[in-house]
């Protein structure tokens, strides 16, 4: 009887529990929060498309960018990342987020934000514990003192316009963990009060102005820090690496990019490190030695460019077997060869930098099989590309042997790089054809092979590589017609096949390229200084690296191209130049050509067009470079919007060509753009027109 009861109130107990629990998730988000969710967003007052895709739910815990504690009735984290359209300055009402009494996490990076409005209404959320407000507008750092306040762990202010010192009062928040402010304007000595924040695990401040010397001693105090990020600052000073020597905990440590000097012994009696670093970043520091416990003890990435690192580097790692994933030491004085076994060395490596040195000798036979980013440009290498550098990592995505003095064919037959994305062969002395290994890439999206000995007929060699947005083929020997493959890659955004020996008509399938068709934004390619190209652009050699998604183009000039102006090239809005001179082409310059809207360079020079210039290319606003000199061109020159900037070596070698900006007048009987010969045949009809209406009113009234 008495088993019976006992089974009889646990049972009543579980029922019970399960109906208090089915209450609680019954309820809900609070309506107050719900509320302050709906005025948040109406106060965005422009957003993307695709935000707040889920809103129309009853339910504001399941929507989009927000997170509720287990009882789902309170909001605990909000999370609206690169939510605005409007790029004008957003000033939310902070009173909106302290109606959530609960709230721990508050993520609201690249919305535009310039400020709060009440700002000090954010005391009330009393267990916040993380606030990330990287990539907006905030300026004034001094209305972000809530130390005293909130207990934060985590606070992300990079990516705004910071100005002026640190602000004091952040170091009030004496429990943070992490304190990134990255990416501002802030300057003048890193503030002493930054040694009290001894639970700091993580500070970045790089990428600022901050002077002075080296704030050693306010780093000493940090016995807790594990990441450390003091680069592309300002700091001055002869420091050595023991005064992180007793940062037990360091893991990571940048203090690249600054005015300082550094000492990289470290192992001597007085000076033994406590840590094991994962990664040491040192470009830029004048460091003058690789010391050997950089290569023992540092587990992941050494990152030493820009140095002043001499004499043969094997001397640094014979007998040393690394742990290193990364290594660079691109930009120094190294010179000497290499080992043709150097994975032996470094087994691990997956991102080796050697770049502007002067290393010499043959290339490494073996590198390590997880190689993914490999760059020895601008060295002195010569002789041939292994077959095993191109044979055994099928891992490689980066390809950089450009500027050496390399010779044989392009890549060895039977060769295989299926993941390889950018390749830069460039200036060297590689010849053959166009290498049939390149049908197996798949993947790449850049190829650089210009200014090499390569020759044969393009079209026959040429695969379609779906992903290529960029090919550069310029100064070789190529022959033959443009390969009409060109036109089946429709993502095609650069195309440089100048300074070679093409012939034939220029392909009338160029605008199957889609890319060219408009100037949308050109797809994803990584935002680094690994990804530039050297190409002649407005009469100008430049480099191009951040800008690359957006420059789309054609220059097929000094060739031997013939035939005239196909009509579908006169689509390709999207194009920013377009360079054919220098080629044997004929026939009247299209009027059409007046539809390339962004253009910005257009050179025909050196060719056989004959005619007027047509006056639809003065509707090309963005034109700052155009050469239509030694051809044979005649009437006059447009003499409005854009054309008044050109000068007369625009116009060279048309003895028939007149008006400004050239010293040769127009007379009676020279030739129109067909613009003005419409407008005077309009005059004429009114004029006619103006004179037999009276006859017809009278027949008509007759």
């Amino acid at each position: 009887m008495a088993k019976h009861k006992l089974v009889t109130a646990i049972t009543s107990c579980c029922r019970c529990f399960i109906l208090v629990l089915l209450w609680f998730q019954s309820q809900g988000c609070l309506e107050e929060e719900r509320a302050a969710l709906l005025q948040i967003k109406d106060s965005m007052s422009s957003y993307e498309s695709s935000a707040f895709s889920n809103w129309y739910v009853e339910e504001c815990c399941d929507w989009e960018g927000v997170e509720c504690d287990p009882s789902h009735t309170r909001i605990h984290k909000i999370f609206f990342p690169h939510l605005r359209s409007d790029s004008e300055p957003w000033f939310p009402n902070a009173t909106l987020f302290a109606q959530f009494k609960d709230l721990q996490e508050l993520e609201l990076p690249g919305n535009y934000i310039g400020g709060f409005i009440s700002i000090h209404a954010f005391r009330k959320l009393k267990h916040l514990r993380k606030l990330n407000l990287r990539d907006n507008f905030i300026q004034n750092g001094s209305n972000l003192c809530w130390g005293k306040y909130l207990l934060l762990y985590n606070l992300d202010l990079s990516g705004n316009k910071l100005q002026g010192n640190l602000p004091e009062c952040l170091c009030d928040n004496l429990f943070l963990k992490e304190l990134i402010l990255s990416n501002n304007n802030l300057f003048g000595s890193i503030n002493s009060c930054l040694g009290n924040m001894t639970s700091l695990r993580l500070l970045d401040l790089s990428d600022n102005q901050f002077s002075g010397y080296f704030p050693s001693l306010i780093i000493s105090n940090l016995t807790n820090i594990e990441s450390l990020f003091l680069s592309r600052n300002e700091l001055q000073g002869n420091i050595s690496l023991c005064v992180f020597a007793n940062l037990s905990r360091l893991s990571e440590l940048d203090i690249s990019f600054n005015h300082l000097e550094v000492e990289t012994e470290m192992m001597s009696p007085s000076c033994f490190p406590s840590f094991k670093l994962s990664t040491l970043s040192l470009g830029g520091c004048n460091v003058k030695k690789i010391s050997p416990w950089m290569l023992h003890n540092i587990t992941l990435e050494l990152w030493l460019s820009g140095n002043n690192l001499t004499g043969p580097f094997i001397s640094n790692f014979q007998n040393i077997t690394s742990k290193l994933t990364l290594l660079d030491i691109s930009d120094n004085f190294l010179h000497g060869t290499l080992l043709e076994d150097i994975n032996l060395n470094f087994p691990k490596l997956r991102h080796l930098d050697l770049s502007n040195n002067s290393f010499n000798g043959n290339l490494p036979i073996f590198f390590s099989g997880q190689l993914q980013m490999l760059d020895l440009s601008n060295n002195q290498f010569h002789g041939g590309i292994p077959y095993g550098m191109t044979s055994n990592m099928s891992c490689l995505v980066y390809l950089r042997l450009s500027g050496n003095n390399l010779t044989g064919d392009l890549f060895p037959k039977n060769s295989s790089l299926p993941n390889l994305r950018w390749l830069y062969l460039n200036n060297n002395h590689l010849s053959g054809t166009f290498p049939y290994a390149l049908s197996k890439s798949m993947e790449l999206g850049i190829i650089d092979i210009q200014k090499n000995d390569l020759s044969s007929e393009l079209s026959s060699y040429l695969p379609v590589l779906p992903k290529l947005k960029i090919l550069l083929l310029s100064g070789n020997w190529f022959e033959g017609k443009i390969p009409v493959q060109i036109c089946q890659m429709k993502d095609l955004h650069i195309l440089y096949l100048s300074e070679n020996d093409l012939s034939g008509d220029i392909p009338h399938c160029v605008d199957n390229v889609t890319s060219w068709l408009d100037s949308s934004y050109g797809g994803y390619l990584p935002y680094d200084s690994w990804n530039n190209i050297e190409i002649m652009y407005k009469g100008l050699d430049l480099f191009f690296v951040c800008l690359l998604p957006y420059v789309k183009g054609i220059d097929v000039s000094y060739n031997r191209l013939r035939g005239k102006i196909p009509i579908q090239m006169t689509l390709l809005k999207g194009i920013l130049f377009l360079n054919m001179s220098n080629n044997l082409l004929i026939g009247q310059i299209p009027s059409s050509l007046g539809n390339l809207i962004n253009l910005e360079s257009l050179d025909l020079s050196h060719n056989n067009f004959f005619g007027v210039l047509p006056h639809e290319l003065a509707g090309l606003h963005f034109l700052e470079v155009f050469n239509v000199s030694f051809n044979n061109l005649s009437g006059m020159i447009p003499i409005e919007k854009q054309f008044e900037t050109f000068e007369s070596d625009s116009y060279l070698g048309n003895p028939n060509l007149c008006g400004h900006p050239l010293q040769i007048k127009c007379n009676d009987s020279a030739e129109t753009p067909p613009i003005y010969a419409k407008e005077e045949k309009s005059v004429s009809i009114m004029y006619f027109a103006v004179l037999i209406c009276p006859f017809f009113i009278v027949i008509c009234l007759g």
